[in-house]
């Protein structure tokens, strides 16, 4: 797969949400070492076999996704923040226990998004870190104490210099009140596709601070509600299937054309654009990711890409 030219100086930066698959390997990352590789490895194919390195020959921007099922630990952050090329970019998703909260308590979610802002410092330092991500539920509807919740939180960690952009999924976010309440509260908004339920909030262009964020998770509306088992819980192998039944989408060209122009008109509105390719399964994520780099870099550069490396 031939890694693409970097366009960050362009104020660009594309890539993936999350990088650690394991249906990857093989097919984007290096295939595993047996047990019986037991000789030396050199300084390139130990590089390779560390698959947040191996990402970065390709990419300069990355969404931290397991936080959302974790919550951060600095520790992982330092290691992280070690392992990164100068241009690299992390935007952070915020833990379940802020997004996907059932009580909407403000004091604890402010008291867990300084947790958060302490483990992520080492990226904050050193100017590697985009955003935090607050991606909401798309059955998460609008109402005054979600958004007085959403707007403390985030201002938490706004007030001390870092970024938060959310990602609304209902509808019933898509009016001028929330994004203008975002704007006064220097909260970004991330521009967000997802298949076309009846109460999708529509994929925008939309800016309500300096950057630009946009999100694709496909367009899989048959596997977008799986169906569950009857009478017990799924196991981890079929909660795994539906996750990538969910994510199994290839954007056309045609598609990806559209989405590019999109990403353009955002540009023109912020000093920044992030863009994140959700699509992971069968590292559909990479292939539009590396489509998506080559024709912002036509566009642009005016000139066809750049084949910077092959492997």
């Amino acid at each position: 797969m031939e890694s693409p030219a970097d366009i960050s100086r362009h104020g660009f930066s594309v890539g993936t949400s999350g990088y650690h698959y394991d249906d990857w390997i093989g097919c984007f990352n290096p295939p595993r070492r047996s047990v019986r590789q037991l000789e030396p490895l050199p300084a390139e194919a130990r590089e390779d076999q560390d698959r947040l390195r191996f990402y970065q020959k390709y990419f300069s921007f990355v969404e931290i996704n397991n936080t959302f099922y974790r919550p951060p630990m600095i520790g992982n952050f330092m290691d992280i923040e070690r392992r990164s090329k100068e241009s690299m970019k992390y935007a952070v998703k915020v833990h379940r226990d802020i997004s996907h909260t059932k009580t909407w308590d403000v004091e604890g979610g402010k008291a867990l998004m300084r947790h958060h802002l302490t483990a992520v410092s080492p990226l904050i330092e050193t100017g590697r870190f985009y955003s935090f991500l607050i991606q909401l539920e798309d059955r998460t509807m609008r109402t005054q104490e979600r958004l007085d919740y959403l707007l403390a939180v985030a201002s938490e960690a706004v007030r001390r210099r870092a970024d938060v952009h959310i990602e609304f999924r209902h509808n019933s976010w898509h009016d001028v009140y929330p994004l203008q309440s975002l704007k006064d509260h220097g909260v970004g908004i991330c521009n967000t596709e997802i298949p076309s339920v009846p109460h999708a909030f529509p994929l925008k262009a939309y800016a309500t601070t300096d950057k630009g964020y946009v999100r694709y998770s496909g367009r899989n509306v048959k596997t977008w509600y799986p169906e569950k088992p009857t009478g017990r819980r799924p196991t981890a192998q079929e909660r795994l299937a539906t996750r990538n039944a969910r994510y199994d989408y290839l954007y056309s060209e045609e598609e990806m054309r559209t989405r590019v122009e999109g990403q353009l008109r955002l540009s023109r509105k912020v000093g920044a654009v992030a863009v994140a390719f959700n699509n992971h399964y069968n590292t559909q994520a990479v292939q539009n990711a590396i489509r998506n780099i080559g024709m912002l870099q036509v566009k642009l550069e005016g000139e066809e890409p750049v084949k910077a490396r092959t492997n």
